[in-house]
């Protein structure tokens, strides 16, 4: 369930040896990982079939990660699907069932924190604890770790959750990352490219944050938007009228039509139940994003719904890869004609969450464990939260 694949690499990163992927039945995040076995190792195998036939890698394993759905805790989904009962939730079970099979000896995936705030969340969690525990009949300890990615040296505000159990003890020490980027630093060097699939060499220098991701090869591929009705909208109104940072779509179709007393050719199925609406287009829109800001969600419709902090179009494939932290070499042009690359930068945990865990998770392994193991909520439970750790190392940046 490694999705887009930001937690695979990630884990890579920190020093571990795929050997494995699991995936439900059509494999969404497969071809991302078969499109950069150079990055994550070329003798791992992939079974995206029912969970009750994922096979455990002859000789074990010493981690199982994974990324089930979070749509069952996310305000985006309708209240109706949401909660601990909801159909999607199967996922988790169908990972605590596999991790029981493979007995590793950590096992940690990642959803939003509403999984663990939320009561019916919380109890869940421990659930799936005891499930882990009754099937293999030893004891786990289980470390609720509350995370953000700008805090553990993203770009993103995002903040999400890590349910994490172990057989060894397990701890970390509080990220302090020296730079908070913008999103200008992460996406601003990408600006004079021409939008192709195709690697093109850089025109522009990049920032001190985004030049850890540079290819060595000196280009870069996927750096192309969406064509959809949506982004063709978006584009008749930018030519209009100015669409500042922060504002949707909304905003900027009332300003079109106060100027010019009518919707652009592209709205006309839809103008007059916009107008009767009162210009409300629903709660998820287009918006332009800050690019003196820190970056906000990717989410799975990202490609038409951000709008360039200062180009009059939407994010490319590339531009949504650099917020979540792959490196430029993480190859997207292969996967241009798949009909699921729009979706999959939003199904996934960026990569350098995943590399945080997984450091701290090879501590472990390793008998070095970081010294905190959260705050103790009961028998072998524990609360790890750095969420906010990002706002001591602005305090030290402005000191400094």
């Amino acid at each position: 369930m490694g999705f887009a694949g930001g937690f695979t690499l990630g884990m890579v990163q920190a020093g571990f040896h795929l050997v494995g992927k699991r995936e439900m039945i059509g494999g969404f995040g497969v071809p991302n990982c078969q499109a950069n076995r150079h990055l994550l190792g070329d003798d791992w195998d992939v079974e995206a079939t029912d969970p009750a036939y994922w096979s455990v890698p002859p000789g074990g394993v010493d981690v199982v990660f994974g990324n089930p759905p979070c749509s069952g805790f996310s305000v985006m989904s309708s209240k109706e699907f949401r909660g601990a009962d909801s159909k999607i939730n199967h996922c988790m079970w169908s990972f605590a069932e596999y991790v029981i099979r493979a007995m590793p000896t950590v096992a940690v995936f990642e959803s939003v924190q509403q999984a663990f705030t939320k009561p019916d969340g919380y109890d869940l969690m421990l659930r799936l604890r005891a499930r882990v525990e009754d099937g293999t009949g030893v004891g786990w300890a289980l470390h609720h770790v509350k995370h953000n990615a700008y805090s553990v040296g993203g770009s993103a505000q995002r903040r999400r959750y890590f349910w994490l159990i172990s057989r060894v003890p397990f701890g970390i020490e509080e990220p302090t990352p020296d730079h908070l980027p913008v999103l200008d630093d992460v996406i601003g060097d990408l600006a004079p490219l021409g939008r192709t699939w195709h690697p093109q060499p850089y025109r522009a220098p990049a920032s001190r944050w985004a030049r850890r991701l540079l290819s060595n090869s000196g280009t870069v591929d996927g750096h192309h938007d969406a064509d959809t009705p949506l982004t063709r909208r978006i584009k008749d109104l930018v030519a209009g009228v100015p669409w500042h940072p922060g504002e949707s779509i909304s905003t900027v179709a009332r300003r079109y039509r106060d100027e010019f007393a009518r919707l652009p050719a592209s709205f006309e199925a839809s103008e007059e139940k916009i107008v009767k609406n009162d210009f409300m287009m629903g709660f998820t829109t287009p918006v332009r994003w800050d690019g003196t800001r820190a970056a906000r969600v990717v989410t799975g419709g990202s490609l038409v719904m951000v709008l360039h902090p200062w180009l009059d179009r939407v994010i490319t494939h590339r531009e949504a890869a650099r917020i979540l932290g792959f490196p430029d070499d993480w190859r997207i042009a292969p996967l241009r004609r798949s009909s699921g690359l729009q979706m999959t930068w939003g199904k996934g945990i960026t990569v350098d969450c995943g590399r945080w865990i997984g450091q701290w998770i090879r501590r472990a392994l390793d008998g070095s464990p970081g010294p905190d193991p959260g705050r103790e909520l009961r028998d072998r439970e524990y609360l790890i939260d750095v969420t906010d750790s990002w706002k001591k190392s602005q305090t030290l940046v402005e000191l400094n």
